[in-house]
């Protein structure tokens, strides 16, 4: 989930990013949201990143690769305070990361006497894996090879028809001659 607080405006931050092709700061967090499900909230477990640090990340190399290195994270790091609190014979009922500008991160638990883990922070971190995995295929797959443009581009058709079925986000594609 990206943070959007009231005051912050996107039109503020149109400068292009160092980290990728991103205009301003509503294109990156779309671009975070789409490649870490993590940002996804679930039922008692949200991983959040504030403005100031999605405009950072996003004009800042170095921060830009640690704050995709801490999201592709975030999930172990959740899964570790629920094994944690269950080794102590507790159980992890909510947990936040927030990662805000100065590379803070935030995290709230909370924790009760009775063992065992949260049912929907399991779902939650079942399903930012599955979709993890979907990602790593989908990305392993998506590699077109022929002798001319016309046997490549025969290729993609194939590759993209079986894709959609799987994702049907996918919007377009550059190709160079």
């Amino acid at each position: 989930m990206i943070i959007n607080h009231v005051g912050v405006n996107n039109t503020n931050f149109n400068t292009l990013s160092k980290t990728g092709n991103h205009k301003n700061v509503r294109e990156y967090s779309k671009y975070l949201m789409d490649k870490y499900s993590c940002l996804t909230p679930g039922n008692n477990v949200a991983v959040t990143v504030t403005p100031g640090m999605l405009k950072k990340a996003m004009t800042d190399e170095k921060t830009g690769k640690w704050l995709e290195r801490e999201l592709g994270k975030a999930p172990d790091y959740i899964k570790q305070s629920q094994q944690a609190a269950s080794a102590r014979g507790s159980k992890l009922l909510s947990c936040t990361i927030e990662f805000g500008e100065e590379y803070t991160t935030m995290c709230t638990l909370t924790v009760t006497d009775t063992p065992g883990t949260d049912e929907d922070i399991d779902k939650w971190i079942e399903r930012v894996k599955e979709k993890k995995e979907e990602q790593k295929k989908l990305e392993q797959r998506l590699i077109f090879k022929g002798k001319d443009l016309k046997s490549v581009t025969e290729s993609f058709v194939e590759e993209i028809s079986s894709v959609n079925a799987i994702h049907s986000s996918i919007a377009g594609f550059d190709m160079k001659a």
